[in-house]
């Protein structure tokens, strides 16, 4: 997207003229709150913690594409806006001061329009607050563009969260991405619909939350090891895992040496199969030379092999089957620090591809896994 960086200034700027000549007086919602002006906070200011892989490199912006990624923002005031843009369509669970759960959701659509700020929270008590924006769509449907935001109040950097000192990066597809994980169960083999994905209430999302890790999810749906679900074989998640987007413009080289988590959970394979085309040579071929780049690129972090839980039957049987085949050739090579876990199948046809979990299944699945972490690397 190129915008004019002149007009992107002048805009900002007779934003804070108006902010600044135009004074909020909340005495009448709060007893003794004073009078708060909007303090303006740029992309790239030291009072945003970002989380993810943050893309500098589209001019003056940031861009934040894969799911999971998130922005921090900690004042003493009553407000928050936020001016955005996106090449598709962005799904922004809004975590406040401390929330389990969002408190709300943000949808930023493409438009033509000019940029403007828009709200985020309001209607605050006056005093501390953390606010949170977490990308909860995958990569595929829109990246988040942040040009900036604004608090009615004042900013303050010390009452940010310090980041987690786990790290877990989990690389998969639609499952990791939580592909309709918000259906009910009578809604399920309906279209896809991006708002009824969540990252945050997939598989990964939830373990991360469970374990206090900081989360990297790099994940596309419909993506597989050498094949994709469309029978493509271009794009596939370990050619896109060196990026910070999938396929669109915003999509740049991405430097692995700037976050080294301590695990890799791998959950692929799934498309592979139910492509239609899957051929155990290629399938093996693929994910040795994708874990052998994983390992170069991440010589300290301990590497899950994961399969399910779409695959059942004779599918699951293989995948698990190549699976151990990839893990026992690489020890062989000398590569360590591989493991495997496996969910439980969704169904037991003799050949199958299940829906995606739902929330009450990827709750039971992060689970399994969360506890499997504790009690394998001593995750207390």
């Amino acid at each position: 997207m190129a915008r004019n960086l002149g007009l992107l200034i002048a805009l900002v700027c007779s934003l804070l003229l108006d902010a600044c000549s135009n004074s909020i007086d909340n005495s009448e919602n709060f007893d003794e709150g004073p009078v708060l002006k909007w303090a303006f906070v740029p992309y790239d200011s030291d009072s945003l913690l970002v989380s993810g892989r943050a893309n500098y490199e589209m001019g003056d912006v940031l861009v934040l594409s894969w799911s999971a990624s998130s922005v921090t923002i900690a004042f003493i005031g009553t407000a928050l806006e936020a001016m955005s843009w996106t090449n598709g369509v962005v799904y922004l669970d809004v975590f406040v001061d401390g929330d389990e759960d969002p408190s709300s959701l943000v949808q930023i659509a493409y438009s033509e329009d000019s940029l403007s700020f828009a709200p985020v929270v309001s209607g605050l008590f006056y005093g501390p607050h953390v606010v949170t924006l977490y990308k909860r769509s995958e990569s595929n449907v829109g990246d988040w563009y942040l040009y900036g935001m604004r608090v009615l109040g004042n900013v303050e950097n010390a009452l940010l969260p310090k980041r987690p000192k786990r790290k877990i990066e989990f690389v998969g597809n639609s499952i990791t991405c939580g592909y309709d994980v918000l259906l009910t169960e009578a809604e399920v083999g309906t279209d896809f619909d991006a708002s009824n994905e969540s990252s945050y209430y997939g598989y990964a999302g939830q373990t991360a939350k469970r374990l206090n890790a900081e989360a990297h999810n790099i994940c596309s749906g419909g993506h597989g090891f050498f094949i994709n679900y469309d029978r493509t074989t271009v794009l596939t998640l370990p050619v896109v895992y060196n990026r910070t987007a999938t396929w669109s413009l915003s999509a740049k080289p991405w430097d692995h040496d700037k976050w080294h988590p301590d695990i890799v959970v791998i959950n692929l394979g799934t498309n592979d199969f139910a492509s239609g085309k899957n051929d155990s040579t290629q399938f093996v071929t693929a994910a040795v030379d994708f874990v052998r780049n994983v390992r170069s690129y991440h010589p300290e972090a301990k590497i899950v092999l994961l399969d399910g839980p779409m695959l059942s039957g004779e599918y699951m049987v293989k995948c698990r089957q190549y699976l151990e085949v990839v893990k026992a050739t690489l020890e062989d090579e000398g590569i360590k620090d591989l493991y495997r876990f496996s969910f439980e199948p969704r169904g037991d046809a003799l050949y199958g591809v299940n829906p995606h979990p739902i929330k009450d299944e990827a709750f039971e699945d992060a689970e399994k896994l969360s506890a499997w972490i504790r009690s394998e690397f001593g995750w207390n």
